[in-house]
């Protein structure tokens, strides 16, 4: 029996169950598994609610030799950390002599499905708004469906040689389509794949992308079945209307040239020409409706370039207004997903008895703590595992939104 004000903990080794808790939320990630993950230096010294600068290469433009050299620009984008998630579950005095493997099942594993499942479900709503670049989704042929993500991904520049590098999110209806195609599933149609994805249900490697059906792309807002409703795009093309141009940095652009009453939704996807001679894909911040074609477009990043005056802007995406969802065709660097070590400050100072054991993946940036306390009174050791991580788009060109019509 345990007496009141003591712990039998020696059978948990906090620092252990942490590490063995980092690899089985690594495992459990969906779409978190396949974004930018490398932000160490950045990352060491974030709180939550904090903000840190992401480094990412600045451009560059072609001169012709002999060239004058330009100095080094670097690019910052900011991320914030602002969701700090916990799960919690109490081991009697009786289980905690049970083996590792099985506390591991027992409590660790569905642990880190909780979290994983939370992660991803708000980081599959992030992707989804900030894609910089949009097709629709037809009925007529899924392998149509993808090639037109691809060209849309190639004409906005992305790096395309490296398939390892590309992803494509559906949803379940998506992926209903693509199991019903012989493109897919039928030997005489993608040989020994085929094969594959019959028994495994997995589609693989297809136009360069390997795709992957995600249970959380299904609604659009996280944890539900809530659609995003599509703006009216009577004319998808204008101009910038402003005589002086805007210089880098700026976020908010009058613009006219459309038809009439044009509505923008927040989260679509625009792209605009810069003076550079390349395109930016970006995403609205805020709902516009235009008046006589006209209007002021403010958008969720910052012109990477100066933009001209009659530049050519683009409306993205399905025309009408109607509610779609949302699949993502994504190269890694698009996004990215940062977590911080939290403190054990609390075991250092002496002001509790709990032990704390702190897990960092060094290669991918995730990390995870576990504690353990002892409640004398009920017999329960309490086994929590907590995590504090935001997102940030690294480059919304390099992602294009997949819309498809629910209505």
């Amino acid at each position: 029996m345990v007496a009141v004000g003591s712990s039998t903990t020696g059978a948990y080794d906090p620092d252990f169950y942490a590490q063995e808790g980092l690899i089985l939320l690594e495992n459990a990630l969906g779409a978190a598994a396949r974004v930018y993950r490398g932000i160490d230096q950045e990352r060491a010294g974030l709180t939550q609610f904090g903000t840190a600068k992401l480094r990412r290469p600045s451009r560059v433009t072609e001169q012709n030799a002999p060239a004058t050299a330009a100095g080094v620009q670097t690019d910052t984008i900011d991320v914030t950390l602002p969701y700090w998630k916990e799960t919690k579950v109490g081991l009697r005095d009786d289980e905690i002599t049970k083996t590792e493997e099985a506390i591991i099942v027992d409590h660790i594993r569905p642990s880190m499905y909780a979290l994983a499942q939370g992660l991803d479900q708000r980081l599959v709503q992030y992707m989804a708004q900030r894609a910089g670049n949009a097709v629709a989704w037809g009925t007529s042929s899924v392998l149509g469906n993808i090639a037109d993500a691809r060209t849309a991904l190639f004409d906005a520049g992305v790096p395309m040689d490296d398939p390892s590098m590309l992803h494509m999110m559906i949803s379940g209806q998506m992926e209903n389509a693509a199991m019903k195609e012989s493109a897919f599933t039928s030997y005489t149609g993608a040989g020994d794949a085929a094969v594959l994805a019959q028994m495994t249900g997995h589609l693989g490697v297809k136009s360069g992308f390997e795709i992957f059906a995600n249970q959380n792309a299904n609604g659009y807002a996280a944890g539900g079945n809530t659609y995003i409703v599509h703006g009216s795009h009577a004319d998808n093309v204008g101009a910038i209307n402003f005589g002086a141009g805007y210089a880098k940095g700026a976020a908010s652009f009058v613009v006219d040239g459309f038809t009439g009453s044009e509505t923008l939704k927040t989260y679509e996807s625009i792209s605009i020409a810069l003076a550079d001679g390349s395109t930016w894909y970006t995403t609205v911040l805020t709902n516009v409706t235009f008046s006589t074609g006209t209007g002021t477009i403010t958008t969720a990043d910052a012109a990477p370039s100066a933009i001209s005056d009659n530049a050519v802007v683009k409306l993205l995406g399905t025309g009408a207004s109607k509610p779609i969802e949302n699949g993502v065709a994504f190269h890694r660097n698009a996004f990215a997903l940062a977590t911080a070590p939290l403190s054990d400050l609390p075991v250092r100072m002496g002001f509790t008895e709990a032990k704390i054991g702190i897990a960092v993946d060094p290669k991918s940036g995730l990390s995870l703590r576990s504690r353990l306390y002892y409640m004398p009174d009920i017999s329960q050791c309490h086994v929590a595992f907590d995590i504090l991580y935001g997102f940030a788009t690294m480059d919304a060109q390099l992602a294009t939104k997949l819309e498809r019509d629910v209505s």
